[in-house]
């Protein structure tokens, strides 16, 4: 456990911290850009990228998030659905639950893409035009 931990360290220390945050910051801006294109897609707290920090929780119209997340997963996709250890907030925001979005610094553009085409289409697997 301490070699791994010692290399973890020094993996997270060649990348840089600030680089680290700064391809966050691009990925959630671009996540977030890409879902606000979609009418029916609802992100759930700030209009503001900055304030995500790598967490989108959002929510589609008509669509239950477990079944968001499982038609994301039959396409490549990984997403978490639930109460995401805030069910107090959910019930304050009157959510019965949210999908979520998780992004790292590894994270490409390519893999935001990838979400955005997969998401772009839950509603007709829905059944919705």
């Amino acid at each position: 456990g301490a070699l791994a931990l010692a290399e973890a360290i020094r993996f997270y220390s060649r990348i840089g911290f600030q680089a680290m945050m700064a391809q966050e910051a691009h990925l959630v801006q671009r996540l977030m850009r890409g879902m606000q294109t979609m009418p029916w897609v609802h992100i759930v707290g700030s209009p503001d990228p900055a304030s995500h920090h790598g967490i989108v929780a959002f929510t589609v119209e008509g669509v239950h998030p477990h079944d968001i997340a499982e038609i994301l997963a039959s396409r490549g996709v990984a997403i978490r659905a639930g109460h995401h250890c805030a069910q107090p907030l959910h019930a304050h925001l009157g959510l019965g639950a949210t999908s979520r979005a998780s992004l790292m610094f590894y994270n490409t553009d390519a893999e935001i893409d990838r979400f955005l085409d997969a998401l772009s289409g839950v509603r007709k697997a829905m059944g919705y035009r």
